[in-house]
């Protein structure tokens, strides 16, 4: 036996040893496969003569749709439901094939797609140098009958393209998805805080958040209990699908659309649920009112040395930092401090203007309060008692309208955005805010 096991190793030996080194497990170099593999993914995105349409999900979950249409010239044409102007005017860039280790789709020149990762936080709302967590370099990953799928290279977000119908092509260029996206208009339009969505005879608060696609709901039920609801939602050609249904009593919100403007009347009419009558109007004191909220704002940060900051100060009538506050050189941020310092046997709050000099912080003036009223029905009031410290030349008038509008004898009504965020809202006419963080 041990005989015939070393004649068997030999004759293996021999055979190993008569192959050549260089004999490839493939018929072909690693580099041609990879051109071959881009060379057919070319093919597929030129081949569907009416484009794709695509679904891009970034890292945080937001959905966006686009229309691509690609050409063999590395030129791409596109809509997207970013908003309204990227819905109707179809722009053109450029895109690349290439091969990094994988194959990959570059879209290599500023284009819709890009404003999702803007780092500006003025282009897409999302926090300054991170944009919406999203991606324009694409890895493929699977494809399949009428569909690819790719991934982000370094947000992981995901892009899926389908082939579109000359239908689809139509609906984009006839501006059908407008109707949706005057969703957004919203705010836009509805210059108040409050916006009140009334469904036969139902009245709801919404508050629209258009860059992360999320839509905030407070109602009372039936019995007068307060009720809230937190839903994503999605753009279709015909309007918005949410992606969890708002739930009360018999109604059951899954869809908006048909949106319309009316001048006349200020407000918005659209059909829910693709049968029912609704509008949303303006609102100037809040639906539900959180009576102790202003309260637990304020406590939060009262003789702890913490405060409240906003980096863009007030919005007044659809206008962010309204007074000019980032204009101002070197300027960081608004602080509000309760109970800062004590001054003849009175404890102060202060706003102050917060300067970045070097890699500091420096305060160098703010507004004095006296202590806060609290109002029955949850307001705050401030009352301004004069200013502290060196108010240069180049900051006086928006420090005096940002006074000004602190010292409001309405004061203001405090929402409660997230676990540390909040909007103080002008109780006068709720065209006015500041958001705290």
């Amino acid at each position: 036996m041990k005989r015939l096991l070393t004649c068997i190793i030999i004759v293996w030996a021999a055979f190993a040893g008569c192959r050549k080194e260089d004999d490839p497990v493939f018929p072909e170099s690693a580099d041609e496969r990879l051109n071959k593999t881009l060379a057919a993914y070319q093919t597929a995105l030129i081949g569907s003569p009416s484009g794709w349409n695509a679904e891009l999900v970034t890292r945080n979950g937001i959905s966006y749709k686009f229309h691509f249409s690609f050409n063999n010239a590395n030129r791409v044409q596109m809509y997207s439901d970013f908003d309204i102007n990227t819905a109707t005017d179809r722009k053109e860039s450029s895109y690349r094939l290439k091969a990094l280790q994988q194959p990959v789709l570059m879209f290599d020149t500023y284009s819709y797609i890009h404003y999702l990762s803007d780092p500006s936080d003025t282009v897409a709302g999302g926090p300054a140098g991170e944009g919406l967590e999203s991606d324009f370099e694409f890895r493929f990953d699977q494809m399949a009958g009428d569909s690819i799928t790719l991934v982000g290279r370094f947000k992981n977000a995901k892009l899926v393209l389908r082939k579109a119908s000359a239908q689809d092509l139509q609906t984009w260029q006839n501006g059908n998805w407008v109707s949706a996206l005057n969703f957004e208009q919203v705010n836009k339009r509805i210059l108040t805080y409050w916006k009140r969505l009334t469904i036969g005879g139902r009245q709801y608060e919404v508050i629209i958040d258009p860059s992360y696609r999320k839509a905030s709901f407070v109602w009372r039920d039936g019995g007068g209990i307060a009720r809230s609801h937190v839903t994503e939602f999605f753009y279709t050609a015909t309007g918005l699908t949410f992606v969890k249904p708002l739930v009360d009593g018999a109604n059951n919100i899954t869809s908006l659309s048909a949106f319309t403007w009316n001048n006349n009347a200020s407000n918005f009419t659209m059909t829910v649920n693709g049968n029912t009558a609704g509008t949303i109007a303006g609102a100037i004191t809040p639906l539900v009112p959180d009576v102790n909220a202003s309260g637990r704002w304020w406590l939060a940060v009262a003789g702890t040395g913490d405060y409240w900051q906003s980096r863009t100060g007030f919005r007044v009538n659809g206008v962010q930092d309204a007074f000019g506050l980032r204009k101002i050189p070197n300027f960081y941020s608004i602080m509000f401090q309760a109970e800062w310092d004590e001054y003849q046997g009175v404890q102060l709050d202060l706003a102050g203007f917060l300067y970045l000099e070097g890699q500091e912080l420096q305060l160098y003036f703010g507004a004095a309060f006296a202590p806060p009223i609290f109002t029955a029905n949850g307001r705050i009031i401030l009352r301004y008692v004069g200013y502290l410290g060196d108010l240069p030349a180049d900051a006086e008038v928006p420090f005096n309208n940002t006074v000004e509008l602190f010292d409001n004898p309405a004061g203001f009504y405090l929402i409660q955005t997230g676990p540390s965020s909040w909007d103080m809202v002008s109780a006068s006419d709720a065209r006015s805010w500041i958001s705290w963080n």
